[in-house]
């Protein structure tokens, strides 16, 4: 295709946009409209999955030792799993310290001596913590960590652990189907839109058609006609979603600590980028579909 016709099927398309100003401010704002709330979606999952994530990535192993246990021994075997991430040793002194400020009693008094002996024995053994690369790896590092020599009891929250995992899990396949339904629903809207245009304009192409013009050649004005309202349409949809985002998460930071919210400049520019193209997309493929059932019908 020559560089005449090139520039003659973009003006072409430029121009129907402007001149059809109604039709075309109409596919912009059923575009907006739809990739605002495809994005809101996507942006809802993304922050659930995140929070999900972060609750199961949190979960550690206790792994207690027996009294007679050779601690190095146990790290050492502990570390020799690659799918441990991290190993922390906590003698019985330190257990106790920690459990006594989590439910509020004195530590010194606990650690008194009466005639040589401590008032309380201490009941706790010494552990290890261990923390995994992927938290889907606790239930395995547990299951090898019971093996180890040296080791009399090794828990961690396995039921809750496998909840949240299993609701990450569930959240990115729920995730992908509400997209792909929004996707088809969203190209569906703007397809109506553009069949509208086609409507509109309907004796134009009857011309084009009758002094010898090709399908692709009456094809191409429109699909650049598309491109041009799903350009538009996702640049209106990320100005408005982003800032929105921004001051929800601005108000969740302050308000409300416990939930932590997905952002990051990078990650909001590649968003909107691909907001914008999937609109471009939309546009494209809205107008084949469009055209394509259209011209087989004359």
């Amino acid at each position: 295709m020559r560089l005449s016709t090139i520039g003659f099927l973009l003006s072409e398309g430029w121009e129907a946009a402007v001149r059809n100003g109604l039709v075309t401010l109409a596919a912009i704002s059923n575009t907006a409209v739809a990739l605002l709330i495809l994005g809101g979606l996507v942006l809802f999952g993304m922050n659930v999955e995140h929070m999900a994530a972060l609750q199961a990535q949190a979960a550690v192993i206790t792994v207690e030792l027996a009294e007679d246990a050779d601690s190095g021994k146990v790290e050492k075997a502990l570390w020799a799993n690659p799918l441990v991430k991290e190993v922390q040793f906590v003698s019985k002194e330190e257990a106790l310290r920690q459990t006594a400020e989590r439910i509020g009693l004195d530590v010194a008094l606990l650690q008194t001596d009466v005639g040589g002996e401590p008032l309380f024995a201490n009941p706790l053994p010494d552990s290890f913590i261990v923390k995994t690369a992927d938290p889907q790896d606790i239930p395995q590092v547990a299951r090898d960590a019971e093996q180890i020599d040296g080791v009399s009891t090794v828990r961690y929250a396995q039921q809750l652990t496998e909840k949240l995992l299993a609701l990450a899990r569930g959240i990115r396949i729920s995730g992908v189907v509400v997209a792909v339904l929004m996707v088809v629903a969203t190209l569906m809207v703007i397809s109506t839109t553009i069949r509208l245009t086609i409507y509109a304009r309907r004796q134009e192409i009857r011309i084009m058609q009758l002094v010898g013009a090709t399908n692709w050649f009456i094809r191409i004005p429109f699909v650049i006609e598309g491109v041009l309202g799903g350009l538009a349409g996702g640049a209106v949809a990320v100005a408005i979603l982003l800032p929105v985002y921004s001051y929800v998460q601005d108000y969740v930071g302050q308000n409300l600590q416990f939930i932590d919210l997905i952002y990051s400049t990078e990650t909001l520019l590649i968003f909107g980028v691909g907001l914008i193209l999937c609109g471009i997309l939309f546009g494209a493929v809205g107008s084949l579909m469009s055209l394509h059932g259209y011209l087989r019908q004359i």
